[in-house]
């Protein structure tokens, strides 16, 4: 699930092609489209009345702190008038985003998309709106939010695609040819980053067997089978912008801190070495749990995901990181 740069005046059609890194597109979803970057206005007047949209879209909005405000509706038909007009469940979806993403975060987030996910099969998504990462859209589709568990679940994903493909953890000014790092797509990783240092440790040993693996199907699902004990899910094996996706939803949702006796478990264990981790960890959990008024507990299972179980698109660029 991740995304490229979608320029102002350029309509960019991302297609579906799976993960999150370099492009991370989830696989079973393209990247929306829209000419962001032109956010000073809001409703259509910015340039001519409705938009009609190709992928779905809905509604979008600017985040703002703890709000959000529409910059357009989208030409829509049929029920997606309905889907457009059900502003509640708009503010609905956006406060389940708010019970994942910390206000401090979302400055990262400058966007917010209501969409129909049948065109694409997709649940939620990310997608970059500034070339240098410092900005991202979110996405969530309001036709499959009924289940609360997957949608809440996606939340937690997507999240992660920002949390660890942003302008702090990758340097989109340098180039594949000059990163000595890891390079996910979008950019070349920091040293100190969160999905470098998961690589360095547990993909480097394995990476040109992964390489090699990418182009075939049957190839890359051998190559899960054989290591799958360093997965937490089998989406997770993907490519390493997917695999630390998955590992943060499941480090989040997973009850107990892991013994380690997995690399998959080392994988989660890597996570609580970072203190600002754990308090994301701690954030969402909270939020979620049966201690903010509920009656219970609506924190989703790990892999609690209809892809959970299946291998994504292992060459797909992570552009538009699509759930």
């Amino acid at each position: 699930m991740k995304a490229r740069f979608l320029n102002r005046w350029v309509l960019l059609l991302l297609i579906f092609s799976v993960t999150f890194l370099g492009c991370n597109n989830d696989d079973d979803m393209s990247v929306l489209t829209d000419p962001i970057g032109d956010n000073n206005g809001g409703g259509d007047d910015d340039g001519g009345g409705p938009q009609s949209g190709t992928q779905g879209e809905i509604t979008l909005y600017r985040v703002s702190g703890n709000d959000i405000q529409k910059i357009r509706d989208y030409q829509v038909s049929g029920q997606d008038i309905a889907y457009q007009n059900d502003v509640a469940r708009h503010q609905q979806l956006w406060g389940f985003t708010k019970d994942v993403v910390p206000v401090a975060h979302r400055n990262k987030m400058n966007e917010f998309m209501i969409y129909n996910g049948s065109v694409t099969g997709s649940a939620g998504y990310v997608v970059q709106t500034k070339q240098d990462l410092s900005t991202w859209q979110m996405g969530l589709a309001i036709n499959f939010a009924d289940d609360q568990n997957e949608l809440l679940y996606t939340i937690i994903h997507e999240f992660g695609h920002i949390l660890t493909l942003n302008d702090t953890q990758i340097d989109a000014s340098v180039g594949s040819g000059s990163c000595s790092n890891y390079f996910p797509g979008e950019g070349c990783a920091k040293t100190d980053s969160y999905i470098n240092k998961m690589h360095s440790l547990y993909w480097a040993d394995i990476w040109e067997e992964f390489q090699n693996a990418q182009n075939d199907e049957s190839a890359h699902q051998a190559f899960y089978v054989k290591y799958q004990d360093r997965f937490v899910t089998n989406y997770a094996a993907t490519n390493p912008g997917e695999d630390i996706a998955e590992v943060f939803a499941t480090f989040v949702t997973r009850n107990n801190r892991p013994a380690g006796n997995t690399i998959a478990e080392k994988k989660i264990l890597l996570m609580y070495d970072y203190p600002e981790l754990v308090q994301l960890r701690e954030y969402i959990r909270e939020n979620l749990g049966s201690n903010r008024g509920r009656a219970r507990s609506i924190l989703p299972s790990p892999g609690s995901w209809k892809k959970a179980n299946t291998l994504g698109n292992a060459k797909s660029s992570h552009c538009g990181h699509k759930h």
